[in-house]
């Protein structure tokens, strides 16, 4: 069975509605590169890692290109890529300031919008079910010495900022005339 680690951190932002809430994140491991990941598939099917290196160098190129051409890549077992782009709204204000003669009382403003307003674009990845169903499969556990550290640096944060307990006066000495716990 899968596991994974996670960290718990404090949302430090003080605009956020979450500020000083905590939460978790995958605490990654080691990073797998092109090389580590075609032994294993040699391993794992029996070609050469060299092999698999060339197809795998074959596949990524292909993936970017197709992808830039407006392909999504479906690999099977895994999921879908496909680009998607962040964009500006446009209304007839925005229009009209590109395209002096536009009027938005008898011309449709989707024919005036365009690539101008691409902000930029990005890889979305659809995992398929199969994957889905792993994820919720896998298992999480803190890392106890993340969390005690935390722990330690919030006491030792707190201990600077607490100031000296006042000491009980000595009741000879109380600023009330009528002696301690007179008048009460």
């Amino acid at each position: 069975m899968a596991q994974v680690k996670i960290r718990v951190y404090q949302n430090n932002n003080t605009y956020s509605n979450a500020y000083g809430k905590f939460y978790g994140r995958v605490q990654h491991s080691t990073e797998i590169d092109v090389p580590t990941l075609c032994a294993h598939v040699a391993m794992d099917s029996g070609v050469e890692q060299a092999q698999v290196a060339i197809v795998f160098d074959a596949v990524a190129k292909q993936m970017k290109e197709q992808l830039c051409n407006g392909h999504p890549i479906k690999v099977e077992g895994i999921g879908t890529f496909k680009i998607g782009i962040q964009s500006e709204g446009w209304g007839p204000e925005e229009v009209r300031k590109i395209y002096k003669n536009f009027d938005p009382e008898t011309e449709d403003i989707r024919k005036y919008l365009s690539a101008r307003q691409v902000k930029k674009a990005y890889v979305l990845f659809m995992p398929t079910e199969e994957v889905k169903q792993m994820l919720r499969s896998v298992k999480f556990e803190t890392d106890k010495t993340e969390w005690a550290s935390l722990l330690k640096k919030e006491k030792e944060a707190a201990d600077q900022t607490t100031e000296e307990p006042e000491t009980p006066e000595d009741p000879g000495t109380s600023e009330n005339p009528e002696g301690p716990n007179q008048g009460e």
